[in-house]
């Protein structure tokens, strides 16, 4: 697999302390005084604000933030290369959309974030109204994150976040504009995609070109199309109608939403008919946003184009089951065994396995042992299983369980990624324990007992409430 814009997984044993930790509120009396102002700010920071400086200088607006009143919305250089922007197109962008692109991340008042609160609109310098959304503790401006809140300075507040604030015409310009630091992120097999497909029935290009119109736009970047067996342009040009067809229509949403704005209980449906189903987890300063267990790349979603937003993926939306992960275990006559298992260890009364995976609420990756790996393992009958502790089949099920929907397009090669189940580490503390993903050469998993990795037979299998993974032998922590 192709190295691109990846996100690192992130230690989901540490949730907890950290959203806690975030849910905290600062009043305006708990800043620190500033002998800087807004512009200073980013003058100062060459490594990540040299773009916006660039963006600032270049629109005259330099003296206005180092001045006045202010709440200063602020994209990182990481961020505006995401968003498709590099130094060379904030050169070349014409003077008017250059100050547009700055005053929409301007806010007249000074605004400490005791008044980032509710759902509102933020009106910018530019006259456009930014919406900010608030679930639970957490607040989303265009749907992203505020990434760095403790920004006071002399003549207002700066917020960090993770987009920038800049609409083009359309979906399709959108498309167009986009500039990315790697051929494998940028959108020139998508737009072939939607050239091949509008050979169809319905005209792609004219109908994500329309200003008017409101989508939501799922759009898998170059790397997604090679990993997904389109290795180049005229591959994608080659490619049956009907089936650019269905993969255009899996990936689009009528009505515009932004990350933020996704129901993590009720999919949104697809143009093809396909649930997409949405996973929201925050560990820190970055959401990440799962959708069918494909993340929107930070930074790269919410990107709007006329009354529709883009959220880039790196892979496929895979199609997804009517079923919960505990109705296709249970269907499956490979999983017999494993089903068993889950009505074991869940006698050990610590986790109740089966409404797990049962539960609609719930979002759960699961490694399925199919028969002929419990077997190997030393279970060669469902009663072997139901004979032997339930504490001990609890501790096995712990290590085949993720929290939350984890694509392994979503880990870097030989990343690792926590379970459910906890152990002492070397300094006496109870961490999660891992496992060890590979893609190279396919889906491989690795407990670190395990000698050799183990092949994912059936991968991303997509329900109704999580991940299911289907493997051939257990592993061991």
């Amino acid at each position: 697999m192709k190295m691109r814009l990846k996100l690192g997984m992130v230690v989901i044993g540490s949730v907890i302390c950290f959203m806690t930790f975030s849910c905290k509120k600062v009043s305006s009396f708990k800043y620190p005084p500033s002998s800087v102002s807004l512009y200073e700010m980013i003058a100062e920071d060459d490594n990540n604000f040299s773009f916006f400086k660039l963006a600032v200088d270049r629109s005259g607006l330099g003296a206005e933030l180092s001045g006045g009143n202010y709440t200063l919305l602020a994209p990182t250089n990481a961020v505006f290369s995401r968003a498709g922007f590099n130094a060379g197109m904030l050169q070349e962008l014409s003077l008017d959309s250059l100050t547009l692109l700055v005053k929409n991340h301007i806010i007249s008042g000074a605004m400490d974030e005791t008044a980032l609160t509710g759902t509102q609109e933020l009106t910018a310098l530019s006259g456009t109204k930014i919406p900010l959304q608030q679930l639970g503790n957490q607040t989303y401006i265009a749907g992203a994150d505020i990434t760095n809140g403790d920004n006071k300075a002399t003549n207002g507040f700066m917020y960090v976040i993770n987009t920038v604030l800049f609409k083009r015409k359309s979906i399709v310009e959108r498309l167009r504009s986009y500039v990315a630091a790697t051929t494998d992120a940028q959108f020139t097999y998508v737009l072939e995609a939607l050239k091949r497909a509008s050979a169809g029935g319905v005209d792609y290009l004219a109908l994500l070109d329309d200003p008017a119109a409101a989508y939501t736009f799922f759009a898998p970047n170059n790397g997604a199309f090679i990993d997904g067996g389109y290795p180049t342009l005229a591959s994608v040009t080659a490619a049956p109608v009907n089936r650019m067809d269905e993969l255009i229509k899996r990936h689009l949403v009528d009505g515009k939403k932004y990350t933020s704005g996704f129901d993590t209980l009720q999919p949104a449906m697809s143009r093809s008919g396909a649930p997409v189903y949405a996973d929201r987890l925050k560990p820190g300063a970055n959401t990440y946003n799962y959708f069918n267990s494909i993340n929107a790349i930070s930074g790269a979603a919410n990107m709007e184009g006329g009354s529709s937003v883009i959220h880039t993926v790196n892979g496929f939306l895979p199609l997804a089951t009517d079923q919960t992960t505990g109705e296709r275990i249970a269907q499956d006559t490979s999983l017999t065994f494993f089903y068993a298992a889950l009505q074991r260890g869940s006698e050990a009364g610590e986790l109740n396995f089966v409404q797990m995976v049962a539960d609609a609420a719930a979002s759960y990756t699961v490694f399925a042992v199919n028969n002929n790996g419990f077997r190997s393992a030393g279970y060669p009958s469902i009663a072997s299983i139901n004979d032997q502790d339930p504490k001990v089949i609890s501790d096995i099920l712990r290590l085949h369980f993720l929290n939350k929907r984890v694509n392994n397009i979503n880990i870097e090669e030989n990343g690792k990624t926590p379970t459910l189940l906890y152990a002492l580490n070397v300094n006496n503390e109870m961490k999660p324990v891992n496992l060890t993903v590979s893609s190279a050469g396919g889906y491989k998993v690795k407990g670190d007992s395990n000698v050799n990795t183990i092949p994912v037979m059936s991968a991303n299998i997509v329900t109704t409430n999580g991940l299911l993974n289907i493997i051939g032998e257990v592993l061991t922590p």
